[in-house]
């Protein structure tokens, strides 16, 4: 082999090798910025599950802590993304709060939730129901007892 053709070949190889792995960050770069993007908008899948199952097994106490961190995580979501992705779960949370203070026997702090679930839910653009309805919604739909 030449030496023209070593320099050739060895050329090609570096180009080749600097086009590769250009391309090959520039791809990575588009993954890790959805990966960040998906992360502001996605509420944290395993935290919704805890709270939910909380809600659903454990005393009142354990329950409201875990809905309550659930909310908190929601809203720094929301307020850090701006966007209308997590109002409707942030409505959901409120109002299992809400029952979960109205059954023990808690009026005022129910109530305060309520109002919470409400504003979450007409700012995600929902039809304006009344509390009863949207404790009888979510006792209808929500999987849980």
């Amino acid at each position: 082999m030449t030496f023209a053709a070593k320099v050739t070949y060895l050329s090609v190889l570096f180009i080749g090798l600097g086009v590769g792995l250009l391309l090959g960050y520039r791809d990575t770069m588009d993954s890790l910025k959805l990966l960040g993007e998906i992360r502001l908008e996605m509420p944290p899948l395993a935290l919704q599950d805890f709270s939910r199952e909380q809600y659903g097994h454990a005393d009142t106490e354990r329950a409201r802590e875990a809905l309550l961190n659930y909310a908190s995580v929601l809203e720094g979501i929301e307020k850090a993304n701006g966007g209308k992705t997590l109002k409707h779960e942030l409505g959901l949370t409120y109002t299992r709060l809400a029952l979960l203070e109205e059954d023990a026997h808690n009026p005022e702090q129910s109530d305060a939730f309520m109002a919470k679930a409400r504003n979450w839910y007409l700012a995600d653009g929902g039809r304006n129901l009344s509390e009863s309805e949207m404790k009888a919604i979510l006792k209808r739909f929500d999987p849980l007892p």
